[in-house]
């Protein structure tokens, strides 16, 4: 999948601007609605969940590529609940998305990594304690947070800030 996004224009009155992408081409960009929806209304797991929206694929689909990466762990037919780190990045590596692994020194909140960790404005891969999430970085400690809950919502304490990174990864495309 490739992340890089072709800019679409049109004129109005004799000017152009730019127009946003299409949604479903963005990694990130699909909700915990969306999921859930799939789902029959029922929550979906964190793991599954964010492989689905980094990759823009179904929460089914998700599934399966953990059950192909690890098929000993995940038994097929049944629900993904427990994934693991070196899973989630070896099914976002099938989907095409590459997760080039950042080095995470003690155990910060995810807060003071959007805020002071020195990173580049993109999209991230994020295993706080016991929870897998997306975390899409504008820069100057303007973050989102996209998991099996959450769409899109601007990352503060009351949405993860709090919570203690233990794996970190850059996502882009193949």
């Amino acid at each position: 999948m490739r992340l890089t996004l072709p800019v679409h224009h049109d004129t109005v009155r004799g000017m152009d601007f730019p127009r946003l992408p299409n949604p479903e081409q963005e990694a990130g960009r699909r909700g915990a609605e969306t999921l859930a929806a799939e789902r029959g209304g029922c929550v979906p797991w964190c793991g599954p969940a964010v492989i689905a929206l980094a990759s823009g694929s179904t929460y089914a689909a998700a599934c399966t590529l953990l059950h192909e990466v690890a098929p000993t762990r995940y038994a097929p037919g049944e629900e993904v609940v427990t994934a693991y780190w070196r899973d989630v990045v070896a099914a976002l590596g099938r989907a095409g998305v590459k997760a080039a692994p950042c080095s995470v020194e003690g155990r910060p909140t995810l807060l003071s990594v959007a805020r002071r960790g020195r990173l580049e404005p993109g999209l991230y891969l994020v295993r706080v304690t016991g929870h897998f999430l997306l975390l899409r970085l504008h820069g100057f400690g303007l973050a989102q947070v996209h998991d099996n809950r959450l769409s899109g919502t601007v990352l503060s304490r009351r949405t993860h800030g709090l919570c203690r990174v233990t794996h970190l990864a850059r996502l882009t495309g193949g």
